[in-house]
C-alpha cells in the first residue's frame, strides 16, 4: 500500500479513537459519584490550606538522527510547581477519564516529567503525528499534586493539569534538542 495512502488511514484511525474517547468520558463523567467511595479511606490525613499552585507544564522535544534518513523522536512533559510552606515531599495522583488512581506517587522534587509522546519515521516527515499523540492524552490523562507536611497532615490537592496540555506558548516553551 503507498505509505501516504497509508498515513491518511492511520490518520483517520487516530481520530476515531479520540472521538470514542471523547464519547466513552462524557459517558463516564455522568457517572462521577462512584470514585468518591474509593476516595475514602479510614486514615485520612488531616488536609490544611491553601492546595498546591503555581502549576507550570512544559513540552520538550528530544530527536535523534537514524540510518536511512531516518529520526526517533520522543516529547516529554513537564509539571512544576512553586514550593509549598513546610513541605517535606509531595503526592501527585493520576487522573484518568475513568477517575482518580488510589495509587499515588512520593517525591521530593518540585517537577514531575514524562514521555507523552514519541515516534520512529523519515526525517522529512518531522514530528510524524506528535500533536494527534498529545491530543489524546490532554483528552485522557492528567495530573494533580499536593504538599505532604508531616505524616499525618497534607494540603488540598492542586487543579489537575492535563498530560500534554502546556502552561506556557508551545512556540516560546517547546524546547527541541538534536542528537545526531
Amino acid at each position: 500500500m503507498n505509505r501516504k495512502i497509508l498515513s491518511l488511514v492511520q490518520l483517520q484511525c487516530l481520530r476515531l479513537i479520540v472521538l470514542f474517547t471523547l464519547i466513552f468520558g462524557l459517558i463516564l463523567s455522568v457517572d462521577g459519584g462512584s470514585t468518591l467511595a474509593a476516595e475514602i479511606t479510614s486514615n485520612q490525613p488531616q488536609i490544611v490550606q491553601p492546595p498546591v499552585t503555581g502549576l507550570v507544564s512544559t513540552l520538550s522535544d528530544e530527536v535523534a538522527e537514524l540510518p536511512s534518513d531516518l529520526i526517533r523522536w520522543s516529547t516529554y512533559w513537564q509539571l512544576c510547581w512553586e514550593p509549598y510552606p513546610e513541605a517535606k515531599e509531595y503526592e501527585l495522583q493520576t487522573v484518568l477519564v475513568e477517575g482518580k488512581s488510589p495509587k499515588l506517587k512520593r517525591q521530593s522534587d518540585r517537577c514531575f516529567r514524562l514521555q507523552a509522546a514519541s515516534n520512529e519515521n523519515q526525517k522529512s516527515q518531522g514530528l510524524l503525528n506528535r500533536d494527534l499523540i498529545l491530543l489524546m492524552h490532554k483528552i485522557q490523562l492528567g495530573y494533580r499534586v499536593r504538599a505532604v507536611v508531616d505524616s499525618n497532615r497534607v494540603s488540598e490537592w492542586s487543579q489537575v493539569m492535563a498530560v500534554g496540555a502546556t502552561t506556557v506558548s508551545e512556540t516560546n516553551g517547546t524546547q527541541i534538542s538534536v542528537n545526531p
